[in-house]
This record gives structure tokens, C-alpha cells and sequence, in this order.
């Protein structure tokens, strides 16, 4: 196997460790059983060429998009996005505030609506940078969860001009009484971030042959 196939596989375990405690948390919050899945990861460089994250989006994120950011600090520089379709969202906030289901119409959010999805993001995003930082070991400091609402297009644009040069995608998949919400995570990283990710993935690589 190459050796890059083994640092990206230990990055994925991370991911779908800290994912796994993220479902974890959310399912004893709001007292639902949630499955919380990471079904494939992509990673891209901006410098390479053109790079249009639209060409990459799944098809279910498609309209307007709610979308959680955190940004993060100290050895690793970057920022997080948790990325839903609105319509799913409001979906999953009935979910989890056990309300009736209503259909979505257009940027139907109330301040608690916002909340939610700030607490939500605030624990999935958190729960994967933390363990990251953990398994990595890196001291991470991070902000508040900012939530906005994006045209597919809009946050295309947003993601190639955020001055960002390395892009990791996650996949994710909600399961939540029987109901499937497909959405991403987007982690932004910095060149220099980059490279110590990989020296320190490196580190644990050769720890392993020891």
C-alpha cells in the first residue's frame, strides 16, 4: 500500500471516530438515536489549476444551503463548514424539537431555528477538529459558530476566495428516525497547515513500523 494511502487512512479514522462521538452527543441531547456516517473524503488543492468546489458538491446539495462555520487556530490554521440543504435542515430541526413536519418555504428560520443550528454545528464541527487535534496532538483554540444562508453558487464563490489553499470534503450522512439527511463538511486549511498535517501524520506512520 502506499505510504500516502496510509497517512489518508489514519486522517479517515480520525474523521469517522469524531463523527461517531458527534452522533453520540447529539443522540443523548435531543433523546433520538442518530447514526452519524462519513461514507467517503476527498481532499484538493486550489493551486492545482481551476478549482470549482460546485463540481464536487453532491447532488442533494442542491438550493439554498444552511451552512455552520467555525474557523481554528494555534498549530493547525483553517476553518470548518458544516453544509446542509435548508429544506433537510428544517427538517432535521423538527426532528429534534419534535414538531410537526412542515414543508420548507424559502428562509423560513426563526433566532431559535438559528440556534439550533448553531448548537448542532457547534458540536459536529468541534468534534472533529477536537479529534483531530487530539489525535494528532495539537493545541487548537476556535470561535463561536457563525451560521448563514448561501446560494449553492454564492458559497462556491465563498469557499474559492476565502484565501484557503487546501480543501478536505466529508461526506455525511444523518439517520434520524428513519430519515436520511445527506450534507458536508468542508475543512479549509492553510498551506502551512498542510504540512504540519502531514509531518505529523508521517510521525504516527513510522510509529507504527517501530
Amino acid at each position: 500500500m502506499p505510504n500516502k494511502d496510509i497517512k489518508f487512512d489514519i486522517l479517515r479514522e480520525l474523521f469517522n471516530i469524531s463523527v461517531g462521538k458527534a452522533a453520540s452527543m447529539l443522540s443523548e441531547i435531543i433523546d433520538k438515536r442518530i447514526i452519524l456516517n462519513v461514507p467517503n473524503i476527498d481532499v484538493f488543492d486550489k493551486e492545482n489549476g481551476k478549482f470549482n468546489i460546485y463540481d464536487y458538491f453532491p447532488e442533494t446539495l442542491d438550493g439554498t444551503l444552511m451552512v455552520s462555520s467555525i474557523c481554528f487556530q494555534e498549530k493547525l490554521s483553517g476553518k470548518a463548514n458544516l453544509i446542509f440543504p435548508a429544506e433537510k435542515m428544517r427538517t432535521f430541526i423538527n426532528l429534534c424539537s419534535n414538531e410537526e413536519q412542515c414543508e420548507y418555504e424559502g428562509q423560513s428560520f426563526t433566532d431559535v431555528d438559528f440556534d439550533i443550528i448553531k448548537e448542532i454545528g457547534n458540536i459536529i464541527l468541534n468534534a472533529i477538529i477536537g479529534e483531530i487535534g487530539n489525535g494528532l496532538d495539537f493545541r487548537l483554540n476556535y470561535t463561536l459558530p457563525e451560521v448563514k444562508v448561501f446560494t449553492k453558487i454564492d458559497f462556491s464563490r465563498d469557499i474559492e476566495n476565502n484565501g484557503y489553499d487546501h480543501i478536505y470534503i466529508l461526506y455525511i450522512t444523518f439517520l434520524i428516525d428513519d430519515t436520511e439527511i445527506e450534507g458536508a463538511v468542508i475543512v479549509d486549511l492553510t498551506l502551512n497547515s498542510l504540512n504540519e498535517l502531514k509531518k505529523r501524520l508521517k510521525q504516527i506512520e513510522d510509529d507504527l513500523y517501530e
